[in-house]
């Protein structure tokens, strides 16, 4: 699933959120779609003590905060992509993750672009469409998508293959056995054997090789070109290993994976992954399954 636009980018307006506007407004240039700032702003509130339930937010402080805001972001968008970036200004007030979704909605942004920290974390458990974590990457550098190969994945297997092909770069899929092998050591134990039994060599090999022919086969599928890794550790350290390694620019992951506990687990992964990552990060959310 290609990326799809208006693409919005929140900045607080620090220099550090330069990099957000820069990587945001490639974006949408790339896909022939609006870019959206939009800024949070700190609700401000008028106090009554004794009927507490008629405070407001303060217009007379409200209305002229949003104004400076206004011109700052715009001062600011043009001073990192000139004036002919053509960018919408939106504003809002209360807790940052909050604010940034309720204009994702308002607006229908089909990516939301944000900067690493906890907002980032919020918006990507809630966002319904795809949330880029900007992070300073490799110029030129490849696309890197990780798969769990359920169904609900998939989306994110191809958004990283249309990734790649509209930036012109390698694509590198990925997958963990670690999982693979916990379900094949509780298969033992169902079957009759000891479930905490630690695998073989010889069925790890087995595993990893089979592993390897589905991710092959998930790259045929895509009609993609690029290679795959089969990772032996821990998923989120992995895929940032296979980061550095590629180099990546840009990490593609999803929200959720499996259900039940590995849900839980591919949640935790994608949480790993933004964190630590050595570059953006494209969290894509995954179909439900049936």
């Amino acid at each position: 699933m290609p990326i799809t636009g208006p693409v919005l980018v929140a900045t607080s307006l620090s220099e550090a959120d330069d990099e957000l506007l820069r990587q945001g407004h490639a974006v949408a240039a790339g896909i022939g779609a609006p870019l959206i700032v939009c800024h949070v702003l700190p609700e401000a509130y008028r106090v009554r003590v004794l009927f507490p339930q008629h405070a407001g937010i303060d217009t007379s402080v409200q209305e002229p905060l949003e104004r400076k805001a206004r011109a700052l972001v715009g001062a600011r968008v043009a001073d990192v992509l000139g004036d002919a970036a053509g960018a919408r200004v939106e504003l809002d007030s209360g807790s940052p993750h909050a604010a940034i979704l309720e204009i994702a909605e308002r607006t229908g942004a089909g990516l939301i672009v944000v900067g690493p920290g906890a907002t980032a974390h919020r918006v990507a458990r809630a966002a319904p469409c795809p949330v880029l974590v900007a992070r300073p990457s490799p110029p030129g550098g490849g696309v890197l998508g990780a798969t769990d190969f359920s169904d609900p994945s998939m989306p994110a297997v191809h958004t990283a293959m249309a990734e790649a092909r509209r930036r012109g770069v390698a694509l590198r899929l990925v997958h963990s056995t670690e999982l693979d092998a916990a379900i094949a050591m509780a298969s033992a134990g169902l079957a009759g054997g000891i479930p905490l039994s630690p695998i073989s060599d010889e069925t790890a090999r087995e595993i990893a090789g089979e592993a390897r022919e589905r991710l092959l086969k998930v790259m045929a599928g895509t009609g993609a070109t690029g290679d795959v890794v089969v990772l032996s550790e821990r998923p989120g350290a992995g895929i940032v290993a296979a980061a550095k390694d590629l180099p990546a620019a840009l990490i593609v992951v999803g929200t959720r994976g499996r259900s039940g506990v590995p849900r839980l687990l591919m949640g935790s992964v994608a949480e790993e992954v933004v964190g630590r990552a050595p570059c953006s990060v494209l969290v894509v959310p995954l179909h439900p399954e049936a």
